[in-house]
């Protein structure tokens, strides 16, 4: 009998082996050290800037308060990149706003990212292009309208995801009762976005069918998504676009069945298109083969808690 078809059966079967196991480096739990932690005041203007020496890598941040790590996969002939980043209080998942709420200014997201002294920030809601919703930034609501064609995140205090399906009358109030309100008026909710869908909720799918009032459910598309997997541990999720060569870009279903496949509590679905923006080291890590990006209203970002 011949042997060679048993030797690169196994050593096929070791290199799998190989590839599913993380390095050791990613393996290793990762806790915050509470003694350096300086909570950020919700209206300080920006975060505690990141330590240089934090940069483990190019996709890798670490310092005693603040964990990421980026990778990269292809699915449906799509890049998508995954950060999992974990913080050692809810004070460093922070929002800034591009201009004054009610100005309907843009900024180029890197450079808001900079002024704030983001580690990783994405693209918000485009929240100041539309009249209605509940938007809330930094413990302040701006604005409380239903609008049944979307899904409401909010964040509370203790940095936890909360979803309000088709956002009508009854539904606001009730979920503004449930939650005291916004920080400012001695509530829990300190972050709240309009655009959707909730792609997941309580760990299941959130809809039998992922739909956009603006129909750009069924296009292929640069997407963004922002979840949560654990207290204090989130997930962010980007794919490129076909204007990027390299990718299709992916259908808000394709899309929704990648988050979901990643085992989260909660998802949900932000501003896409040439809106869409990972940004890390100060770059963009997303559709680096294009120049075409557009200036974004908000960003949510995340920062350091070692105060310089």
């Amino acid at each position: 009998m011949k042997k060679t078809p048993y030797i690169l059966l196994l050593a096929v079967m070791l290199l799998a082996v190989l590839l599913l196991v993380p390095s050791p480096a990613l393996m290793e739990e990762w806790t915050p050290d509470l003694s350096k932690l300086t909570k950020i005041p919700l209206d300080a203007p920006a975060g505690y800037p990141p330590d240089p020496d934090g940069y483990l890598s190019e996709y890798a941040y670490e310092d005693p308060t603040i964990s990421i790590r980026i990778e990269s996969t292809r699915y449906c002939e799509t890049t998508v990149y995954v950060a999992r980043v974990k913080i050692a209080d809810a004070s460093q998942l922070r929002t800034a706003l591009a201009g004054p709420y009610g100005a309907q200014r843009t900024a180029i997201a890197s450079k808001l990212a900079k002024r704030v002294n983001s580690v990783l920030a994405i693209n918000g809601d485009y929240y100041s292009f539309f009249d209605s919703g509940l938007i809330t930034r930094q413990g302040v609501t701006y604005r409380k309208r239903s609008n049944v064609d979307l899904d409401v995140l909010i964040i509370d205090k203790n940095g936890d995801f909360h979803v309000v399906k088709e956002l009508d009358r009854d539904t606001l109030i009730a979920a503004d009762e449930a939650m005291g309100g916004s920080v400012e008026k001695g509530g829990n909710i300190v972050q709240a976005f309009s655009f959707g869908p909730a792609l997941v909720e309580n760990g299941e799918r959130a809809h039998d069918v992922f739909r956009r009032a603006d129909g750009g459910a069924t296009i292929n598309a640069q997407r963004m998504a922002i979840a949560q997997d654990g207290p204090l541990s989130y997930v962010l999720v980007c794919c490129e676009g076909e204007d990027s060569g390299e990718s299709k870009g992916l259908t808000l279903e394709e899309f929704g069945q990648f988050v979901i496949s990643l085992d989260v509590e909660t998802a949900y679905n932000m501003d896409g298109g040439g809106s869409t923006h990972m940004i890390f080291q100060g770059e963009k890590v997303n559709n680096l083969t294009t120049q075409k990006s557009r200036g974004v209203a908000d960003i949510i970002y995340f920062t350091s808690g070692v105060a310089k």
